[in-house]
């Protein structure tokens, strides 16, 4: 069995590459836009919404999902899903 922090740090070492390697050939992600890139750990349920359809057929979408699983985010949109607790409407 391999140990989770492994798991997630492998994770988060291709997701480094998928990076890097969009970037080298001059790819821009959203997320990573100075006018929106605050959406993606936004309070506002309404721009992490935005946030997780602008992922939509980013180059590193799965890396990205893959290091917030592995590392049991729970806040913020990652590869396309929000990970934030819905507040209950009562």
């Amino acid at each position: 069995m391999v140990p989770a922090k492994l798991v997630g740090a492998l994770a988060a070492d291709r997701l480094t590459k998928a990076l890097t390697d969009a970037a080298a050939r001059g790819l821009r992600h959203h997320c990573s836009d100075p006018e929106t890139g605050h959406m993606w750990l936004s309070e506002h349920e309404d721009e992490r919404e935005i946030a997780a359809r602008l992922c939509l057929g980013c180059p590193v979408q799965p890396e990205c999902w893959s290091v917030a699983v592995s590392r049991k985010e729970r806040f913020g949109v990652w590869g396309a899903v929000d990970f934030t607790p819905r507040r209950k409407i009562e």
